[in-house]
């Protein structure tokens, strides 16, 4: 058989899978969407679910006596009295009480002034920390115990919480057995008084955030225990957070180790994050309590807001946890400072028997229950399933373009005009080199300038203006109408000054889903829960929207789900208070490094609007 007859087997064999592929494509994607979205649902099940287990052998949880006694819980007794009476008073009379009694356990202590600067808004405190040196280490390596002034609410002061903190640092120093240096930190400022300990403790300044530098210093930090135990009372069951900034996790082995150490001895009850069931021993739970679980960690990482100040440590690759007091769940049984003393003494116990740092165990992974858990590679499937949905779909478009291309028939001889050859011997002439350009100028301008507006819509938001100014000059929720009517008008310019085709918009929704997938697709593996809370808001819109001209009404129909879907249509619909939104996320943004605002600005808020262009496209 000769070359040209290889050559027309391999066109005809093509043709066919391709004819194959464009009669199958719709359904196949259309499968793929219905599939990953019930793949989700099927995530609280407990038969997908494995149970939680130990991988670094050397932690050993609940293997030792503790000693932590009533001795220390009357200790902690009188630093809550005292505690209490200085509620009121002045940062700078609450932190010279931490310092002395820090001094006064034997720790060598310091102080740290801060003050954040955000667009206007003012944060100032006082951090207060000591340091205990290992007897039996050469002060390479730390961990830290750390409570903050306020609870996770903000407004709550964590009475308990630093009287345990204080009761346990004083504990540690009377033994010898401490192969790591142990820090006490008792931060001020919310999450800025954390993140300003952090940067000046690696020499990892920030512009937004003054402090004094830290001449007390210890080694590497290994790990992080926070502890928020709010209020005088006692408390019901012990919650566990473990998000951090942008969906960040600790090692799951640190999880793992506290709730051991709860289960071996205490059989206190635990719950994820501050609300839903409490696990008791050898529970696990129905699925609609796995759910609840599921959907409150997704929720937390999709915003990629820190459920407390451990979330801050993850930058620096400590793995942190908060340990936090439930006073309303529904229990007969209680626990205190003496159950609170001895799971922190039992866990910094494990913690020091460690060689390395925490790495066998999973960053990956989710909590339905407390002790089972869903790796990566059983839950990112369902949201790379809706990325090739969107992947076929743009391939089907963009197949779809060469339609009006012309055909010619070639034969064996290379005779084209011959007419005994059969169809499958036709192949595809591309269009001239003119027109093909043609077709992209227009996408591809208009993908340019949607997302170069919704840059600057970030550059403006993050550098020209303050809080106060956008309150005085133009107020929140005006200016951001403003913002999206510039943008709007920006970018149906280009549809204005290029003549359209009618397939350009077929080339347009190609290359924007073909994006879409790429950011999601990308995104899932760093952040899975935004990515598929975002892909579920678009999915059905970007597959289905489409020019309808002689149908008025449907193209404003469409238009009219685009802003439900858009930023401030989401935040409308769910009841958020814009400026307060915007306020929260420049703040995540400039103080956290969180890329949620970032997200919004250059990704997300450009497809809405090149859609918002499709949709008004001649057909």
């Amino acid at each position: 058989m000769s070359d040209t007859a290889h050559a027309l087997k391999r066109i005809r064999t093509r043709r066919r899978l391709f004819r194959t592929l464009k009669k199958w494509i719709s359904k196949l994607r259309f499968l793929l969407f219905a599939v990953g979205i019930c793949w989700l649902f099927i995530l609280p099940s407990e038969q997908y679910h494995k149970s939680t287990y130990i991988s670094e052998n050397a932690l050993l949880p609940g293997q030792v006596n503790t000693y932590y006694s009533w001795g220390q819980v009357h200790e902690a007794a009188a630093f809550r009295d005292n505690i209490t009476l200085l509620s009121n008073s002045s940062n700078i009379e609450k932190a010279a009480y931490i310092e002395n009694e820090l001094r006064k356990a034997g720790l060598k202590t310091a102080m740290q002034n801060f003050t954040f600067n955000m667009s206007g808004k003012k944060i100032s405190g006082i951090n207060v920390y000591g340091v205990f040196k290992a007897p039996r280490a050469d002060g390479t390596e730390a961990l830290v115990l750390s409570a903050p002034w306020k609870s996770n609410d903000g407004e709550t002061i964590n009475t308990n919480g630093i009287a345990a903190a204080l009761s346990i640092g004083k504990f540690f120093k009377g033994y010898t057995y401490w192969s790591k240096d142990i820090i006490l930190l008792i931060t001020d400022g919310g999450e800025a008084g954390v993140q300003a300990w952090l940067e000046s403790y690696h020499d990892h300044p920030r512009s937004a955030i003054s402090s004094t530098p830290l001449f007390l210093r210890s080694g590497a930090i290994q790990a992080a225990i926070n502890l928020d135990f709010p209020s005088t009372n006692d408390y019901k069951a012990l919650g566990i957070f473990f998000e951090g900034v942008n969906g960040q996790l600790p090692n799951l082995d640190l999880i793992n180790t506290v709730i051991r150490v709860c289960r071996s001895s205490y059989s206190i009850p635990i719950m994820l994050h501050d609300s839903g069931h409490h696990y008791s021993n050898y529970d696990n739970g129905n699925y609609y309590d796995s759910l609840h679980n599921l959907l409150q960690t997704m929720r937390h990482q999709a915003l990629c807001h820190p459920t407390g100040s451990h979330g801050l440590f993850f930058r620096y690759k400590i793995d942190a946890i908060t340990l936090y007091g439930h006073t309303t769940a529904q229990t007969s049984n209680s626990f205190s400072f003496i159950e609170i003393g001895s799971i922190v003494e039992s866990t910094f116990r494990s913690l020091n028997n460690l060689l390395e740092h925490l790495h066998q165990s999973f960053f990956f992974y989710l909590l339905p229950t407390p002790e089972r858990y869903i790796s990566i590679g059983s839950y990112l499937p369902p949201a790379l399933l809706l990325t090739v949905g969107l992947i076929l779909q743009a391939l089907e478009l963009w197949g779809k373009t060469g339609d009006d291309y012309a055909e010619e028939s070639v034969s064996e001889n290379s005779q084209p005009e011959s007419s005994s050859s059969s169809k499958d011997d036709n192949y595809v002439v591309p269009l001239p080199y003119n027109n093909r350009q043609r077709q992209i100028l227009f996408p591809m301008t208009v993908l340019i300038v949607s997302h170069f507006a919704g840059l600057l819509i970030f550059f403006v938001i993050t550098n020209h203006f303050s809080y106060n100014q956008l309150s005085k000059i133009f107020g929140i929720p005006e200016f951001l109408f403003t913002l999206s009517l510039i943008t709007s008008i920006s970018i149906l310019i280009p549809a204005t000054l290029i003549q359209i085709q009618k397939s350009d918009w077929m080339v347009l929704k190609s290359f924007t889903l073909a994006f879409t997938a790429m950011i999601m697709s990308c995104l899932s593996v760093l952040n899975f829960s935004l990515a598929v809370f975002s892909s579920l808001i678009v999915i059905i819109p970007f597959s289905l929207f489409k020019p309808t001209p002689k149908y008025k009404l449907l193209q404003y129909l469409q238009l009219l789900v685009l802003i439900m879907i858009s930023p401030p249509g989401i935040l409308i619909l769910s009841g958020t208070n814009l400026e307060k939104f915007l306020r929260w996320a420049l703040m995540e943004y400039e103080l956290l490094g969180s890329y949620l605002l970032p997200f919004i600005c250059c990704f997300y808020w450009p497809s809405i609007l090149v859609y918002s262009v499709i949709i008004f496209s001649d057909s």
